[in-house]
């Protein structure tokens, strides 16, 4: 098996096992378990999973830490700059807004929201490579908007959102914002991991442990813990999977596949968020939300495609 055809398989687990994680925050929102403690607890289990994992990967990693004689620079100094912004950025800042959605709006709505990282990887490729949009790009940025206005217009077929919904909605837009970054940054960093799957889990478990650690004062004051064993199930199973596993198969999937075609894989969330919580949570769905999703999934298409397009006719005219 090439390890292409590999990054697709994990790609997909990852995928499949994030479809879980909204629904079952959206349920423990819904019985009043503090998000914040959700969200920190998970990134403390998170960081569990990558200790173990770096400790199976690198078995001897141990023995030099408890003699002192692991390289601080090689291990936690290269590439710090940009690890810190993936951590800050892309897995404390999304963990927070995304979280904090949940208890506002129904997990397919975020997920569909949050559809919208493709338009800000493309706008962060602007920003800092200098790539001027094309018209078809300016659209799709349209469209994404009008597919944001069409789940909006949709809001009186779900009264029990009426409390907060359109904050809800912006915070949603800002775990796009949020999660566009996690891709753009992560998937740079990936490429020159791809052929040490070691160097990858470790950079996870720094990025875990740094957000884990900024994160530690909401684990400690929150209140409304889970109080049924189901939720505490529900929560262990959020940070072993969707926090341990789904971040190390996506990390593995982006050393192998670029940023953009993970971007449109990346839509595949809604589909088992939406199938998971029409079957546990009692979803209905209305045609506003199916447009509005149709419209943002067909922007974040149409615009990674015309970045791949571009990426492509810039490299052949380099190889002329």
């Amino acid at each position: 098996m090439t390890n292409t055809t590999k990054a697709w398989i994990y790609a997909f687990i990852a995928l499949f096992l994030w479809g879980i994680h909204g629904p079952s925050g959206r349920y423990l929102a819904e019985n009043d378990v503090s998000m914040f403690f959700v969200f920190s607890f998970r990134l403390w289990v998170g960081t569990l999973m990558f200790t173990i994992f770096v400790l199976f990967k690198e078995p001897s990693i141990l023995s030099k830490i408890l003699t002192l004689k692991v390289n601080i620079k090689e291990f936690w100094l290269y590439r710090l700059k940009k690890i810190l912004i993936i951590a800050g950025v892309g897995l404390v800042a999304n963990t927070i807004v995304f979280h904090v959605a949940l208890i506002y709006l129904h997990a397919t709505f975020v997920m569909i929201i949050e559809n919208l990282a493709p338009i800000f990887v493309f706008s962060a490729t602007v920003v800092f490579y200098g790539i001027k949009p094309k018209f078809k790009e300016i659209i799709a940025l349209v469209l994404s908007f009008i597919g944001i206005l069409l789940i909006v217009l949709g809001k009186d077929s779900f009264p029990e959102l009426s409390e907060g919904f359109y904050f809800g909605i912006f915070i949603a837009i800002l775990a796009a914002i949020t999660f566009g970054a996690y891709i753009f940054f992560s998937a740079d960093l990936m490429r020159d991991y791809k052929h040490d799957q070691t160097k990858i889990t470790k950079f996870l478990f720094k990025i875990f442990l740094i957000s884990a650690i900024v994160c530690t004062p909401f684990l400690l004051t929150a209140r409304a813990l889970p109080t049924t064993t189901f939720q505490w199930y529900l929560l262990i199973q959020m940070g072993v999977l969707q926090s341990g596993f789904s971040y190390l198969f996506w990390n593995y999937a982006l050393a192998h596949i670029k940023a953009n075609t993970a971007s449109i894989l990346f839509m595949l969330t809604i589909l088992f968020t939406t199938i998971n919580e029409v079957l546990f949570l009692g979803l209905h769905i209305n045609s506003f939300l199916v447009f509005g999703a149709l419209f943002i999934c067909g922007a974040g298409y149409w615009v990674t495609v015309s970045m791949r397009n571009t990426n492509s006719t810039s490299k052949s005219r380099a190889d002329k």
